[in-house]
């Protein structure tokens, strides 16, 4: 086993200021699908640059955004690096709640098991299950290696996730080794679920399709053969959807364990990338000297409110004086 790394971690917040050499750093809260995200205000000699990082606008706390922008229109930015990931895509609504709505539905029909996949780092998204499990009547399942975030995820106050012994929390022990759920099977921190009253095994998840919903997916599907499906289980793919080669084989593999087990497949999603209209009104807005958008496969887009833009590649130096 490789001995961990000794490293000093910098933590900040909104409303603090950091130096980096001779630049002076401001990190703003921004919404996104994952916790911590920041857009970044970088003030130099010759004057603020601001970087958006990844943010929405129609997530849970589009307010946090709407606090980066301001502060970008205030310092009148010689430049602007902005993502632009679905800059073209085709809108559609979509929201939290969207996905909380219709999943609550998918899951309250069903008297089968229920198997939600989804990003579990996207704290939103796994509050929502959550929430749908316990108004349901269900306990909610996670992976024994997700337990670990949820474990270290519920001890910031600002995020209200529960805790491994969460009384509507399931953990799942998956077989390992032996296949005989052997305690010798398990190594490392593993180990400290072993124990638990709350710590399953996939025949006694099955043994009570109605009474739990499993935030288990396509990665971990080799735990259905474990619980031995009746046909009718439902699946929910709350991601987006496939969008390379290598993720439409991966749909391919998943479609056939679906057909193969008899699932019902449901989609639900709420991006955590700004869609195209919202991405133009807040670089708009921001009003910035020169454009420099990253992230992206269609950066012509904003040729539509930037007068001065330019396409960044990789391993060149731009001079903003």
């Amino acid at each position: 086993m490789v001995a961990p790394i000794d490293r000093k971690i910098n933590e900040f917040r909104t409303g603090d200021k950091f130096k980096i050499g001779s630049l002076e750093i401001e990190p703003i809260h921004v919404d996104h699908s994952v916790p911590g995200a920041y857009g970044f205000i970088i003030y130099t000699s010759e004057g603020a640059i601001a970087y958006t990082g990844d943010i929405r606008l129609h997530g849970t706390h589009p307010e946090m955004t709407q606090d980066f922008i301001n502060k970008a229109k205030e310092v009148k930015p010689i430049a602007l690096i902005t993502e632009g990931t679905r800059i073209a895509d085709e809108e559609k609504e979509e929201s939290e709640q969207k996905v909380y709505q219709e999943s609550s539905k998918t899951v309250s029909e069903s008297n089968n098991l229920v198997f939600a996949d989804f990003n579990f780092k996207d704290v939103d998204r796994l509050m929502t299950f959550y929430k749908i499990a316990k108004e349901t009547g269900r306990k909610f399942v996670v992976k024994l290696n997700d337990a670990f975030f949820l474990k270290h995820l519920s001890q910031d106050k600002h995020l209200n996730v529960p805790n491994i012994d969460d009384e509507d929390i399931i953990i799942y022990l998956p077989k390992r080794g032996s296949g005989q759920y052997s305690d010798r099977d398990y190594k490392g921190n593993d180990k400290e679920f072993l124990d638990l009253h709350n710590t399953w095994t996939a025949e006694q998840i099955a043994a009570r399709p109605d009474k739990v919903l499993c935030a288990i997916g396509f990665y971990s599907f080799t735990a259905l053969i474990d619980m031995k499906l009746n046909s009718g289980a439902r699946y929910i793919h709350s991601s987006s959807e496939p969008y390379n080669e290598e993720q439409k084989l991966s749909q391919e593999r998943l479609d056939a364990w679906i057909n193969h087990f008899g699932m019902q497949k449901f989609q639900s999603h709420c991006s955590g990338h700004a869609r195209g209209s919202h991405l133009l009104e807040a670089v708009s807005e921001i009003g910035a000297k020169t454009l420099f958008p990253i992230h992206t496969e269609h950066p012509d887009a904003y040729r539509k409110i930037s007068k001065d833009m330019i396409f960044v590649e990789e391993s060149k130096k731009y001079n903003l004086s």
